[in-house]
Parts: structure tokens; C-alpha cells; sequence
């Protein structure tokens, strides 16, 4: 399972995303095919895409009004996507 299936299903499974569209439109600041293009031609999250989605959940991450398992899966996602940022900035020093 790619890293933009997972997030899409902890976000979707949390209540906080009900379509493959809204993700990538609202998460992703892509076009509504985006999440089902990158699947169709294998591909994960680009860098500027992880940002933006990151960017958009850690918005998330102030509000009040979350359950306890919406604010997990919100963390889970934040820490997943800080992970892979990470891996791709130290990777692309390396180069």
C-alpha cells in the first residue's frame, strides 16, 4: 500500500475525508483525478505534494472539535508524511 493510500484511508476511516476527490482537492491541493492517476500509474507523493498535505492536516491538528480516534489518525498521518519528508530531503542531499 502506497504512502497516499494510507493516509487517504486514515482520513476517510477518521471521518475526515469522504471521497478520493475531496483528498485530492482539499488534502492535496491537486486536481479531483490526482489520487486516482497516481494509483493507476503507480505512483506515491511527490514531495510538494506530501508538503501540501501535511500543511493542510497540521491545520487540522488545532481545531477542538475531534474525537479522541480522529486526533490519532491525524497524528498518524502527520507522522507518516513528516517520515517520508524527511526520508526525500535526506535522500535528495545525498545526490
Amino acid at each position: 500500500m502506497t504512502l497516499i493510500e494510507t493516509t487517504y484511508s486514515l482520513l476517510r476511516d477518521a471521518e475526515l475525508v469522504a471521497t478520493r476527490e475531496q483528498f485530492s482537492t482539499d488534502y492535496v491541493g491537486k486536481n479531483p483525478n490526482w489520487y486516482s492517476y497516481q494509483l493507476h500509474v503507480g505512483r506515491d507523493f511527490s514531495v510538494l505534494a506530501a508538503a501540501n498535505c501535511l500543511r493542510t492536516i497540521a491545520q487540522l491538528h488545532n481545531a477542538r472539535d475531534f474525537k479522541p480516534s480522529q486526533r490519532r489518525s491525524i497524528a498518524r498521518a502527520t507522522a507518516l508524511l513528516s517520515g517520508y519528508l524527511r526520508e526525500q530531503h535526506l535522500a535528495l542531499a545525498d545526490a
